[in-house]
């Protein structure tokens, strides 16, 4: 084969093999083509994919949403409050920021009026000390929507939605528990101290002076009570010594009264004030005589189902009342932040004036004055045997069960062993009393004015003894103590007589008068009564029965008196 045949072959053969070379570096660019084109077409697909992912994320969490919302309709269904006798309607109750909780945390609901010191209640949800106790307050504020609205509630209605455990609590008065026993008390909330006024007539100088008059006050309140306590005090009997007038309100009572249409009102500030345009003058008010209690009662259906809940909220309530104590002007802000400041009267920018002068006449208690409550209820049971008393003469049937079961002090003592809860803050009116005595300067028996000659007046004694007998002792532990107990600012009179036996002379007769006052004045002493509230005084019997040895003119000369004094209204 020749040269030039040679280098033809191979030149073709080169040829080829450039051929084939550039075949494989094409194939190789259409396979990266390719393989970008797929990963271009993955990543597309994977772009889809996540979006399609996000909508469906989306479409599900609106889903979500919407069963949320159903949910919390349905829970608030659940929740709602029936029982509405004004309008027939149920009562859904309101949570923090106004919807209806629906996680996994407990509800306790708490029904409550427009009160100084019930707005503890707001603060609470607010501050969200529920939350941080493990649990979500639910509140029923009554008159929230005014008269005629989902919130109108009868008292009768309120009893009864706490004694079916359709509500786990409900704020109230001690009388008002003592008359229906809808609930067990489980924590006391303040005393009323100078807001509850009875007013009359100049003619009126004393409460044993309404016997004959007319009284007027606002139906099923506790205005209502006050008067009828302040005949009980007078030995009055409110059915036939008495006309007791009930009015739709304070202000109509007191308008009523202006008009001339009873002889004494009874009511709270500041409506309570107007009665001195109709001639009215303050015979006596809760500042002295501390009779009206406010009170938590508990449904029982909670403390036997979930006392847990039930330790949770007071824990909560004496938490918030802590915060309140430390910080006034932040637990003001709070309340007004609540909203509805109509019916607070509790506003943004005068928060702390307008809360403090909602609280200025009522004497809160916090944990250390429930402890010592609760430490010993005999003073809570004393109360209620008292209210008890004083609506029994009004023809109401109390409760009919023993009072002392009327009272869960468990809560109260738990509470007590947590340090997070104690406080060195004071109330905005320091002034409690249930556990304490009052500190009085003695007076003279010529000292002061007679506010009631108390219907045990006479105190008998059996001839020649100065000794109390078991039945006297028993009429000073119901007339007396008690009275005693639920006052500030009174003293007690104790007018000591004994009959003048032929031979005796002025100063015997006083010497063994003034042994039977020493004797009441020391059984009293020995209950806890401080002996500067007491002053003694003698009377000898008129001159027709002096020297006489007929048992029964000696007789009308053995007793002793007591009244209740007063110095300034």
């Amino acid at each position: 084969m020749s040269r030039s045949r040679i280098i033809f072959f191979l030149i073709i053969g080169a040829a080829i093999i450039v051929v084939v070379v550039a075949l494989l570096v094409q194939n190789i660019q259409t396979s990266n083509q390719i393989a970008t084109q797929t990963a271009v077409a993955q990543a597309t697909m994977t772009a889809v994919s996540v979006q399609t992912s996000n909508q469906i994320a989306t479409q599900t969490a609106v889903a979500q949403a919407t069963m949320t919302a159903v949910v919390a309709q349905a829970t608030m269904t659940a929740v709602s409050v029936p029982g509405n006798t004004n309008t027939g309607s149920s009562v859904v109750p309101v949570f923090a920021g106004g919807t209806t909780p629906t996680d996994s945390l407990p509800k306790y609901v708490c029904a409550a009026d427009a009160f100084g010191s019930y707005y503890t209640l707001q603060q609470m949800q607010v501050a969200g000390y529920d939350v941080q106790y493990g649990f979500h307050l639910g509140l029923v504020p009554f008159l929230l929507d005014g008269p005629g609205g989902s919130y109108d509630i009868s008292e009768e209605a309120r009893d009864s939605l706490l004694e079916n455990g359709n509500i786990d609590c409900l704020f109230t008065t001690l009388d008002a528990a003592a008359l229906s026993g809808a609930g067990i008390i489980t924590a006391v909330v303040d005393e009323s101290a100078g807001a509850d006024q009875l007013w009359a007539r100049s003619t009126v100088k004393t409460l044993n002076d309404l016997r004959g008059k007319k009284v007027i006050y606002a139906s099923n309140s506790v205005g209502q009570f006050f008067a009828l306590y302040g005949l009980f005090v007078a030995g009055l009997n409110p059915r036939t010594d008495v006309t007791m007038i009930p009015a739709d309100s304070v202000a109509d009572a007191v308008n009523r009264f202006n008009q001339g249409q009873a002889d004494a009102v009874s009511g709270w500030e500041p409506d309570i004030l107007n009665a001195a345009k109709g001639g009215g003058a303050k015979l006596i008010g809760s500042d002295k005589l501390r009779v009206i209690v406010d009170v938590i009662m508990t449904a029982r259906q909670s403390i036997q189902s979930r006392p847990r809940v039930v330790q949770a909220f007071h824990d909560a309530w004496f938490r918030t009342l802590k915060a309140q104590f430390d910080n006034f002007a932040q637990a003001a802000q709070q309340i007004a932040a609540w909203g509805h400041n109509d019916w607070s009267g509790i506003n943004l920018k005068t928060a702390e004036a307008d809360l403090g002068k909602a609280l200025d006449h009522i004497a809160q208690a916090g944990l250390t004055q429930n402890s010592a409550v609760m430490s010993d209820t005999s003073v809570l049971v004393e109360r209620l045997d008292q209210a008890q008393r004083v609506w029994a003469a009004f023809g109401q049937s109390a409760y009919t069960g023993r009072t002392s079961d009327l009272i869960d002090p468990t809560f109260v003592r738990q509470s007590a062993t947590r340090n997070d809860l104690t406080t060195s803050g004071s109330p905005r009116n320091a002034s409690f009393l249930l556990t304490s005595r009052p500190n009085l300067k003695a007076i003279a028996p010529n000292e002061g004015e007679t506010l009631a000659v108390l219907p045990c007046r006479k105190l008998n004694f059996i001839p020649n003894s100065t000794e109390l007998t078991s039945d006297a002792r028993r009429i000073l532990d119901s007339c007396v103590l008690p009275v005693l107990h639920s006052s500030i600012g009174l003293y007690l009179k104790i007018v000591g007589s004994a009959a003048w036996l032929p031979g005796d002379t002025e100063q015997i007769n006083r010497d063994f008068a003034m042994k039977r006052a020493q004797a009441v004045q020391q059984y009293l002493v020995s209950k806890g009564i401080d002996p500067n509230r007491l002053t003694l005084d003698t009377v000898l019997p008129p001159p027709e029965r002096r020297g006489s040895s007929e048992g029964s003119v000696q007789e009308q000369d053995r007793f002793v008196e007591m009244s209740l004094i007063t110095v300034g209204r």
